[in-house]
């Protein structure tokens, strides 16, 4: 049976939880330098292997969804901002609760241009990533796999399209955190974010993030703003 295309189109209404901005962008042998003249101080350097799955007819990539196991983390599912969206937590009751009450954020535009900034939310909690595999792919969790995914990948048929390690540079600049990451077939991308508390402040904060790329001198590739149900609750 063919699966049709879910609707995923963010609703205008209130949200509650706290909101993360951020900026990709294409960085250069130089990037390093112009940070540490900025001013920016390097707090760690990691690395780790990602890999990343979906079904043979890649519906998950082209419903934009991104299911992650990161090795010695575990799994995550990234995912578009929608009606009933769950938090970013570690604890399932914590995103079963923002399930049941969080809605979710409009559309945010780059003040300066016409850019809109993607919104994703990240499922962290094992039920509700098979939840949401599931019901993307019109299938019944069984009952000895609900809460597994490991054991959901096995049954939904899913494969590693894409497994690599990245090298982790992350750097401090005030309030704004900056990674360099570097994976091992020569691909480099960069991330700027900032935490803000309220819906309100999210323009400033993608000037300021927008105004240090600029000075790094980058390519910019998406703007993205995600939603954290374990931090303080507030509403419009």
């Amino acid at each position: 049976m063919e699966r049709s295309s879910p609707n995923l189109q963010p609703r205008e209404d209130q949200i509650s939880g706290a909101i993360e901005v951020e900026q990709k962008f294409l960085f250069g042998p130089s990037t390093i330098e112009k940070l540490t003249d900025l001013g920016a101080i390097l707090e760690s350097r990691a690395s780790f292997r990602d890999s990343y799955y979906d079904v043979p007819d890649w519906y998950l990539t082209r419903a934009d969804h991104w299911l992650r196991e990161r090795e010695g983390v575990g799994w995550e599912l990234k995912c578009p901002l929608v009606v009933g969206a769950v938090g970013s937590d570690t604890s399932c009751a914590a995103e079963m609760d923002s399930h049941l009450s969080a809605p979710v954020l409009r559309p945010l535009r780059d003040t300066r241009s016409s850019h809109t900034a993607s919104q994703y939310q990240e499922v962290t909690c094992p039920q509700n990533i098979v939840t949401r595999l599931c019901d993307l792919l019109d299938r019944d969790p069984g009952q000895n796999w609900s809460c597994c995914v490991n054991k959901a990948v096995e049954e939904l048929g899913l494969q590693v399209f894409a497994s690599f390690v990245t090298t982790r540079h992350k750097y401090r600049m005030g309030d704004l955190h900056v990674d360099l990451d570097e994976a091992d077939f020569g691909y480099t991308v960069g991330e700027i974010e900032a935490m803000v508390q309220r819906l309100e402040d999210v323009p400033e904060a993608l000037e300021k993030i927008q105004k240090l790329c600029k000075q790094l001198g980058n390519a910019v590739l998406q703007s993205c703003v995600f939603v954290y149900k374990h931090v303080t609750k507030f509403k419009f």
